[in-house]
């Protein structure tokens, strides 16, 4: 309960917010409140090895590197290839396809390795 307490929280203030640039927002997991920034068309690599990835995610779930997203300002989309072992899902619980490119909106969520890795794209 407490959980889902902080995601409603955190998930209305990253609607409020008036910034136009791309990011990520962790909305359940260890990394709850953290917003990772996507500027508009550079390649963001997520994974859990510091050495390959622009963000670390320290999750046993998560893979060394787990996925790349890159904002695309002028579709406002958001492109998502996943690289991972264990996946990269959609909120709905659909797994992206390893390797293939997705062009996501705004809103969408996506889970990284398992449900506790909860990211809201913004």
């Amino acid at each position: 309960m407490e959980n889902d307490i902080l995601t409603m929280s955190v998930t209305k203030s990253l609607a409020l917010s008036q910034d136009k640039r791309g990011g990520l927002i962790c909305i359940r997991g260890t990394h709850i409140g953290k917003f990772i920034p996507l500027p508009n068309d550079e390649i963001v690599t997520l994974g859990r090895d510091a050495t390959q990835c622009t963000y670390a995610i320290v999750d046993s779930q998560v893979s060394r590197k787990h996925c790349e997203i890159t904002y695309v300002g002028a579709l406002n989309k958001y492109r998502v290839v996943d690289y991972s072992k264990n996946g990269t899902f959609l909120g709905n619980g659909q797994r992206l396809e390893k390797g293939k490119e997705y062009y996501l909106i705004p809103t969408e969520e996506l889970y990284l390795g398992n449900e506790d890795n909860l990211y809201k794209l913004r």
